[in-house]
């Protein structure tokens, strides 16, 4: 009989770029994952002690400084919010037309034309699906409430998923809470 042959397989660390990390729930299972790097991008300096983020306004950085595997994309959800306090809702109760601000998905997609990662997926409220594909973006799967946009792999999440609040009961109902929509609009980790 032949001695079994030793294969060494060495792991090459992949690259992340969460934009809008918020909280890092889009994020959280690379972090979790060693053969995975991580950096995640957020304006908001009351997340600066989110591990692996970086304070910044992606509207300001060069694209061209970065590259990544996976570039994950979770533009605030609030333009899009079909709730009864989203800016639109209020809006068409008032009678006034809205036009959600779109600066932050056009960023996303130039991002992703200029540093070519493998894989793109950005995630939103399944009220952003009419809004994005006004610029170009095409919806390419809904899980719950949430919409994915861009090029990755297939995936289903486990039978009887449903997705559940994160955000803390005192936060929750706290309308006046600094990171409210933070916590409310944090990726559950399967979706990660």
């Amino acid at each position: 009989m032949l001695p079994l042959l030793e294969r060494r397989v060495e792991v090459i660390e992949m690259m992340v770029l969460d934009m809008y990390s918020g909280l890092g729930g889009f994020s959280e299972a690379f972090v979790r994952d060693p053969d995975w790097d991580v950096l995640r991008i957020e304006n908001n300096h009351l997340l600066a002690d989110v591990p692996h983020t970086m304070i910044a306004d992606v509207l300001t950085l060069n694209p061209s400084d970065f590259q990544c595997d996976l570039l994950l994309a979770s533009p605030p959800c609030t333009e899009f919010s079909q709730g009864f306090a989203g800016p639109g809702p209020t809006a068409r109760r008032k009678g006034i037309d809205f036009k959600p601000n779109m600066d932050l998905v056009k960023c996303a997609v130039e991002w992703d034309r200029v540093i070519k990662p493998k894989y793109f997926l950005m995630e939103n409220v399944v009220g952003s699906a009419k809004y994005f594909a006004e610029v170009g973006v095409k919806k390419i799967m809904t899980i719950g409430p949430f919409c994915l946009y861009g090029r990755f792999p297939s995936f289903e999440m486990p039978q009887g998923w449903s997705h559940s609040k994160t955000a803390p009961k005192e936060i929750e109902w706290d309308f006046k809470h600094p990171l409210r929509a933070n916590y409310r609009g944090k990726l559950p980790l399967e979706l990660s």
